[in-house]
């Protein structure tokens, strides 16, 4: 909640200054205060949602302080503001992953792996012939298939 609130504020400050710097500012701000604050366990989640919400709020924002058509205003707000706090969003994601991985990010990861080895998921391009699933068994052709081929006639019977 808290990253939500400081993603909205600095970017209806910075939309109705005209200063993008405090959007990206609040971006880095609200990203490492959510990775400072979260439960190690919850690491692997808090290193996703940060763009992903600064995007929701930035479409909300743009649509509350649209003036004009609103679908046309929204568009254009939203993609001039995402190219101007572009290298802030890189910024504050590289921070967040530093952050994260110190305060133990790998061990969540592993600890993801373990669970979907224990679970049995693969990768579906991983998983033996016989476990996928019909529509994604390949298909086999008379040259693939062990043994003579489909179109030669069984020799005869003696």
């Amino acid at each position: 909640m808290v990253m939500l609130a400081v993603f909205a504020l600095g970017l209806l400050v910075a939309s109705w200054m005209g200063w993008p710097v405090l959007a990206g500012t609040c971006f880095v701000i609200g990203s490492a205060a959510a990775v400072l604050y979260v439960r190690p366990g919850d690491l692997l989640m808090v290193t996703i949602v940060p763009p992903l919400l600064f995007g929701i709020t930035l479409v909300v924002v743009k649509a509350a302080t649209a003036t004009g058509s609103m679908v046309l205003s929204v568009a254009e707000g939203t993609a001039i503001t995402m190219a101007e706090v572009a290298p802030w969003l890189f910024a504050g994601m590289a921070l967040t992953l530093v952050i994260a991985w110190a305060r133990g990010l790998g061990g969540c990861i592993r600890e993801l792996r373990q669970d979907l080895r224990a679970t049995g998921h693969r990768p579906a391009d991983h998983q033996p012939h016989d476990r996928r699933p019909p529509d994604r068994q390949p298909e086999a052709t008379a040259a693939s298939r062990p043994g003579p081929a489909a179109a030669d006639p069984p020799p005869p019977a003696a």
